[in-house]
C-alpha cells in the first residue's frame, strides 16, 4: 500500500508538470492572439446592390491601391495590410451580420465604408459598442457625426449639411431670381438629409422662396416618369435633386425626351454616372461632387490619375478618391501614434493635418467631422475624354460649409450626444 501511494502521488506529480508542456506543443500560444507581425486588417464594407453598386466597386480600386502601395513600402509600423470585403446588399441586417463576423471572426482593427448612410448608420451602433473604428469614404449622412455621434467614427466625404450647403449656393449664383423649386430625392437617409439641408439653406438665400413639390422615389426606383411629369406640372425656376448612382443614370435617360432639362437642374453628376450616360449627359445641367480627378486636377492628384489607370485601366472617380485619402489618413495617424490600439489611433487622428487628394485637411477633433471640400460645376464637353466632364468648376472648402461647432452641441442636446 505505501509503494503504491507513493507510485501514484509521482505520477500526479508528473502529470500537473508534463500536461501543461503537451498541451503548449499541440496548440501554439499565439493562436488567436494578434502580434507585432500580425497583418493590420481592414473591414472594407460595401453595398453592391442599387445605386450604391458602381460607387462602390470603384472605392474598393482606390482604397486597394493604397494599401498596394503601403505594403510595397514595409506596410505600416513594419506590419502588412491586409483587406477583407464584406457586401451589405444594401440591407441593415444583412449590414449587421457581416459587421459582427468581420470583428468578432476576422478580428479586423479598422473598419472602411459603406456606401449607403442607412447601412452605415445601422452599423455605428454595433462597432461603436466593440470599440472599433470605422471611416466613412462613401456614405455621408450628417447624423453619423451629428445626431448619432460615436468617438468610434471619423467622416472624411462632406456630409449632407455641407455638400447641399455648398451646392445650393452655386445653384442660387447661377440661377439668381428662382424663387420657386421643386426637389427629387432617394426616400432614405440621404436623400431626405440632403434635401432638408437644401430647404434651410435655400431659404436663408431666399427668404420668400417656395418648394412647390418633393418627390420621394424608393432607391433603385425603375420607372421616374410619374416624379418627372409631377414636377414639370409645377413649373419650378430650379430643382435641386439628391438622385447619385444608376437612379440618376436612369432618371436623366427618362427625363430628357420630356424637355426636362430646360429648367435649371443640379444632381450628383460625378463621373461614374458622366461615363454611363456618355452623349446622353445633359450639357449645360449643373453638378455636384466630391473631388473626381475633373473637379481637382492638382499634382498629386494627376499622379494618381496615372497610377490608377495603370492598375485599373479606367480613370479614378470621387469614391477612388476618398477611400485612396482615408487609407492613407489612417496609415498617418497609426504611425503617429506608433500603435494600432483605437483609442491612441483616435487621439492622433483628431485635429491631424493631412494633405490627400482632395488638398489639405483635418479631422475636426469635435465630431470628427473632416474639412474636405465640396465641388460644383456645369456639364461640358471635351475632347480631351470619351465622357463629359465640368466647366465653371467651383472648389469649396471644407471650413466654409462645415456646421459650427455651437450648432452641432445644441443638436447634441437635443439627441442626448455626451462628448
Amino acid at each position: 500500500m505505501k509503494k503504491a501511494a507513493i507510485f501514484t502521488m509521482t505520477f500526479f506529480a508528473l502529470s500537473m508538470i508534463m500536461v501543461p508542456i503537451l498541451m503548449a506543443q499541440a496548440k501554439p500560444p499565439t493562436k488567436g492572439v494578434p502580434t507585432a507581425k500580425d497583418p493590420i486588417k481592414i473591414g472594407a464594407i460595401c453595398d453592391f446592390a442599387g445605386p450604391c453598386y458602381m460607387y462602390c466597386e470603384t472605392g474598393l480600386n482606390g482604397l486597394r491601391i493604397a494599401v498596394e502601395e503601403i505594403n510595397a513600402k514595409g506596410g505600416i509600423l513594419g506590419r502588412k495590410v491586409d483587406i477583407i470585403v464584406r457586401d451589405t446588399e444594401m440591407k441593415v441586417d444583412v449590414a449587421v451580420r457581416e459587421l459582427k463576423d468581420l470583428i468578432l471572426r476576422e478580428k479586423v482593427n479598422f473598419l472602411i465604408g459603406p456606401c449607403s448612410s442607412g447601412t452605415g448608420l445601422a452599423m455605428q451602433v454595433v462597432h461603436s459598442e466593440y470599440k472599433v473604428l470605422r471611416i466613412s469614404a462613401i456614405a455621408n449622412t450628417e447624423a453619423m457625426t451629428v445626431d448619432k455621434f460615436s468617438p468610434y467614427f471619423v467622416q472624411v466625404v462632406p456630409n449632407t449639411y455641407m455638400e447641399a450647403t455648398a451646392n445650393t449656393r452655386y445653384l442660387h449664383k447661377k440661377v439668381p431670381t428662382a424663387k420657386k423649386f421643386c426637389t427629387i430625392g432617394p426616400d432614405y437617409e440621404f436623400g431626405r438629409r440632403e434635401e432638408a439641408a437644401f430647404v434651410d439653406e435655400i431659404k436663408r438665400l431666399v427668404p420668400d422662396a417656395e418648394i412647390l413639390y418633393q418627390a420621394w422615389p424608393k432607391p433603385g426606383e425603375k420607372d421616374f416618369t410619374a416624379f418627372i411629369t409631377a414636377i414639370m406640372a409645377k413649373k419650378p425656376d430650379a430643382v435641386h435633386s439628391s438622385l447619385f448612382g444608376g437612379d440618376l443614370v436612369s432618371f436623366t435617360k427618362q427625363a430628357a425626351p420630356y424637355g426636362f432639362f430646360n429648367t435649371p437642374f443640379i444632381a450628383l453628376y460625378d463621373l461614374p454616372v458622366l461615363a454611363a450616360l456618355g452623349p446622353d449627359a445633359p450639357e449645360g445641367t449643373f453638378g455636384f461632387g466630391r473631388g473626381c480627378f475633373f473637379m481637382d486636377p492638382n499634382p498629386k492628384m494627376m499622379a494618381f490619375v496615372d497610377k490608377f489607370r495603370k492598375a485599373r485601366g479606367a480613370y479614378p472617380d470621387a469614391w477612388a478618391v476618398q477611400n485612396y485619402d482615408a487609407m492613407y489618413l489612417l496609415k498617418a495617424a497609426i504611425e503617429k501614434a506608433k500603435t494600432i490600439e483605437t483609442e491612441a489611433v483616435i487621439k492622433a487622428m483628431e485635429g491631424l493635418p493631412f494633405e490627400g487628394l482632395r488638398g489639405k485637411f483635418t479631422i475636426r477633433p469635435l465630431d470628427h467631422m473632416g474639412t474636405v471640400p465640396c465641388y460644383q460645376g456645369t456639364i461640358t464637353a471635351d475632347p480631351k475624354y470619351p465622357f463629359k466632364i465640368w466647366k465653371d468648376v467651383v472648389r469649396v472648402p471644407g471650413e466654409e460649409v462645415i456646421r459650427p461647432e455651437e450648432s452641432v452641441r445644441e443638436i447634441w442636446k437635443k439627441t442626448g450626444v455626451v462628448r
